[in-house]
């Protein structure tokens, strides 16, 4: 272990301290329990901050700004790298955990279970999932992914008093420990065939170089285990045919811990995804390959949008949306290229941005924990709660690609690049599917403003933290939809594909 090590986990290492000072002097001085929020957000800022010199420091530029920085920079023995895509990747999931505690704070205080066990929690998922991202090795991937999922299972069940959550927990968690089990059995192969895990020398078996054992029996085992390893990856981003779990759990799971939930597992595993495909995409097996991912894209695409159109519950909407967004993005990866990763993170950034703040209205706008959260409740309340009102209907808008929201940018990205890659049919079907994603997307905004009120509030908590939430998550959409020019060359110059 070195100086640049440290550097290297900087980020992870000042996520995990701020938890576990949190629980500390929360046990200690729980007199404090409001200021946790102020904590964590702190922490949460100057970990970014630690992910933007970590890779100014490693890759020699000031900053990161240089576009010697655009490289990989590995260390601990090659395990981890830190680069611009890095950088970029954790960004959007530091931006997600920010908003979710946010949101979190009226919830929290409203069903009276504030504590700081939720705010440590939140800060070493992020951890994990920041792990997740930097990980160029197998064994280092599946134990930043089991660290991750062992804290989205005990926020699932956070609120452990209303029966609907701790089931949805307990689908979540038998569901994760399967995938665990497919996850390690597909390492356990992939390792068998190549003789390691680490991603540089299993890409060799694949591109027929001398990174394994040689032969067609080593090579069709190393597949076998890598399609184990795209299943896992594609439990954790929601896509069909492994999204079952998603609807039941959105809905029972606290609504801020579900801003959080429904983004920054997918980002983590849409780079690990990325990076598995990258593996076979110069070999003989590469089309192929290609091939059952625009399948899965067309899969998602489909299925999420009719199951969401036939919903009443906006939770559960949001729940069969986010399959279908998911299936837009793999459009990006159905021909892998440097080229590839700045749809991705745009369109990541986009949905974490329009999801968050979906669900954030949702936890301060339904006051039964666990219950149906009928979109006709909303009636009229875009009149008696013009704020939180006018940042849902943005949202709403974002998430159906209406200009000029940042939506409509990341759906735009992923769509040429899809039709560049020659891939024109699978983008016709990715515009046909979201135009039946507009419909329902508009119905919430038309039951906001055009429907008479039904339902006078009661028990909600609105508070000012949950206000600078959807306030920034709806004016972000905005302002980067209509002026995206500079986060575009940024990008370029992170990800090397300039």
């Amino acid at each position: 272990m070195n100086r640049a090590d440290l550097i290297s986990i900087l980020p992870e290492m000042i996520l995990t301290g701020g938890g576990i000072v949190i629980v500390l002097l929360d046990a200690l001085l729980p007199g404090l329990r409001r200021g946790w929020t102020a904590v964590a957000l702190a922490t949460t800022a100057i970990s970014a901050w630690a992910a933007w010199f970590a890779w100014g420091e490693l890759a020699g530029g000031k900053g990161g700004g240089g576009a010697a920085a655009a490289g990989a920079v590995p260390s601990w023995n090659r395990l981890l790298e830190t680069s611009g895509v890095t950088v970029a990747f954790s960004v959007v999931i530091l931006v997600a955990t920010a908003l979710c505690l946010l949101a979190s704070q009226g919830y929290l205080r409203r069903e009276k279970i504030l504590s700081g066990e939720y705010h440590a929690l939140l800060l070493w998922c992020a951890a994990g999932m920041l792990l997740m991202l930097r990980s160029i090795e197998l064994l280092t991937v599946f134990l930043s992914l089991e660290l991750l999922s062992i804290a989205l299972y005990c926020l699932a069940a956070y609120h452990r008093k209303v029966n609907v959550a701790v089931e949805a927990a307990i689908k979540y968690f038998l569901m994760g420990a399967f995938v665990s089990a497919f996850v390690l059995y597909g390492i356990a192969l992939v390792y068998g065939a190549s003789g390691s895990t680490r991603f540089e020398e299993i890409g060799q078996l694949f591109a027929g170089g001398h990174g394994g054992v040689s032969g067609h029996g080593s090579t069709l085992l190393a597949s076998l285990g890598l399609l184990l390893l795209v299943a896992g990856f594609g439990f954790k981003m929601s896509l069909v045919p492994f999204h079952a779990w998603s609807p039941d759990t959105y809905q029972g799971a606290p609504s801020p811990f579900v801003a959080f939930l429904s983004v920054a597992p997918k980002v983590a595993s849409a780079l690990v995804l990325y990076r598995l495909l990258a593996l076979v995409a110069p070999s003989a097996a590469g089309a192929r390959w290609s091939g059952a991912v625009a399948l899965l894209s067309a899969l998602s695409m489909v299925v999420g949008n009719l199951l969401a159109l036939a919903q009443s519950d906006i939770k559960r909407m949001l729940a069969y949306s986010g399959i279908a967004h998911m299936g837009y993005l793999l459009l990006a990866l159905v021909t892998l290229s440097r080229e590839s990763l700045t749809p991705v993170i745009v369109y990541l950034l986009a949905y974490a941005l329009m999801n968050a703040g979906a669900f954030t209205v949702v936890s301060m706008l339904y006051s039964r924990p666990g219950g149906k959260h009928d979109m006709a409740e909303l009636a009229g309340w875009g009149y008696r709660f013009p704020l939180l009102g006018g940042c849902l209907a943005v949202c709403m808008l974002s998430l159906g690609g209406i200009p000029p929201t940042m939506g409509f940018l990341g759906k735009y990205l992923v769509f040429l690049n899809a039709i560049a890659a020659g891939h024109v049919k699978l983008a016709v079907l990715g515009v046909a599917t979201s135009l039946v994603g507009v419909f329902y997307y508009l119905r919430v905004v038309y039951i906001l403003y055009m429907r008479p009120e039904s339902r006078h509030p009661e028990g909600l908590l609105i508070d000012g933290w949950g206000r600078a939430a959807a306030v920034l998550a709806a004016l972000a959409t905005i302002v980067l939809g209509l002026f995206p020019s500079d986060l575009l060359q940024w990008l370029i110059v992170a990800t090397g594909a300039g």
